[in-house]
């Protein structure tokens, strides 16, 4: 915000609301940046205590206990599960927190990075029997014999990670069985599209914005069991910000949803 701040007017009644103006965004700038370093302390503050859980938790199922009963056994179940859950948002909170600070100098193959991608998430999806596909293009040189060759993009390398692999394991996630997920990039000019369409369900057009709202779910039920903790597309739209990009949802014509985001070279 400190970077829009006006220049000095020789007019005294424009250089006054200049004043204030400037004052107006210093102020919002601090409390952005309080409200990002206590999430970040506070994200730290409770990764110690669920990380020491775990591992009591770890010990207790390495070992064997004949005197628990079927009632302790469902609850340790339980605990380990809730603690699971919430590491998960412990780290994703942290992400959201660090994000500002992450450097995105980094020079992107975005072909290699999309086949990283999926062959990270090839076990999930062979759970599901979801198919997982790669299209990478150059529209800006259709004769050229290797078409990805400038599929670069400059960005912070960890971060598009983490944004196409929680688009991708939600689509699969959110498939049919037998369904498929498939992501593309094309270059059209000085951008990039990139693309993950699934065959779920679909999203329905009143809730694609609000799907990138912090623990917005449309099925609760569904999504506790599959894991989520509400905050991986909020993170998605956040990576996609701060590389001043635009990200945009669709139906498609399987019936499922289609995520479109477009990036500058």
């Amino acid at each position: 915000l400190t970077e829009y701040t006006i220049e000095e007017n020789k007019i005294a009644e424009l250089d006054r609301l200049r004043i204030s103006y400037n004052k107006m965004l210093i102020r919002l700038s601090e409390s952005f940046e309080t409200q990002r370093q206590f999430t970040g302390n506070a994200a730290h503050e409770l990764r110690t205590p669920l990380t020491l859980i775990q591992a009591q938790l770890d010990l207790y199922h390495t070992t064997e206990h004949p005197e628990s009963t079927a009632v302790a056994e469902e609850t340790i179940q339980m605990v380990t599960e809730q603690n699971e859950r919430l590491s998960k948002l412990v780290r994703t909170l942290l992400d959201m927190s660090e994000l500002q600070t992450v450097s995105r100098n980094d020079r992107i193959e975005l072909h290699s990075l999309i086949e990283e991608v999926l062959t990270d998430l090839e076990p999930l999806a062979q759970e599901k029997n979801v198919e997982l596909i790669q299209k990478t293009q150059n529209l800006r040189d259709e004769k050229a014999e290797n078409k990805t060759a400038d599929l670069i993009l400059t960005g912070s390398d960890i971060l598009i990670y983490r944004m196409l692999y929680n688009l991708v394991e939600n689509a699969i996630k959110y498939n049919h069985t037998d369904g498929n997920v498939t992501v593309s990039a094309v270059r059209m000019k000085n951008t990039v599209v990139l693309t993950v369409a699934d065959t779920g369900n679909g999203i329905e057009e009143s809730f694609r914005e609000q799907i990138f709202e912090p623990f917005f779910r449309i099925d609760k039920s569904r999504s506790r069991q599959l894991g989520g903790v509400g905050l991986g597309l909020a993170l998605v739209r956040e990576i996609v910000r701060v590389h001043d990009g635009t990200i945009e949802v669709h139906g498609n014509e399987q019936g499922g949803t289609t995520f479109e985001i477009t990036m500058g070279l």
